[in-house]
């Protein structure tokens, strides 16, 4: 058996060195079967492509929604900021804080220098 494979290996080498390479030849069940597979894995890739790009689609979707959701929520609170900056800036609201929490007083009529 030892010289069987020693001859085996002896041809293969002996047929490289010539620069001769037998082409792999398949049979035809084996082609039909490559042939199978091939078209199956080109249909799972097909579908996997619009699996992904059909998630993807419902999570924007979802992402603009919540987009929306909080724009309207910071509209709303910036409507709700700006008439307490308008309240905070009444006349009235100032002169209750000046002599509320500050202690300040209406001047007397001589107190008031105009400078010019």
């Amino acid at each position: 058996m030892a010289a069987h494979s020693e001859v085996l290996v002896a041809t293969a080498a002996a047929s490289r060195a010539r620069g001769r390479t037998r082409p792999l030849r398949l049979s035809a069940r084996t082609r039909e079967l490559l042939a199978l597979l091939g078209t199956g894995a080109l249909l799972v890739a097909v579908v996997l492509l619009y699996v992904f790009q059909h998630i993807q689609v419902v999570r924007l979707g979802y992402e603009g929604e919540r987009l929306r959701r909080e724009r309207a929520a910071l509209v709303e609170q910036g409507k709700i900021l700006t008439l307490e900056v308008a309240g905070l800036r009444a006349v009235k609201r100032v002169e209750e804080v000046a002599r509320g929490e500050l202690g300040m007083v209406t001047p007397a009529p001589g107190q008031i220098i105009v400078v010019r």
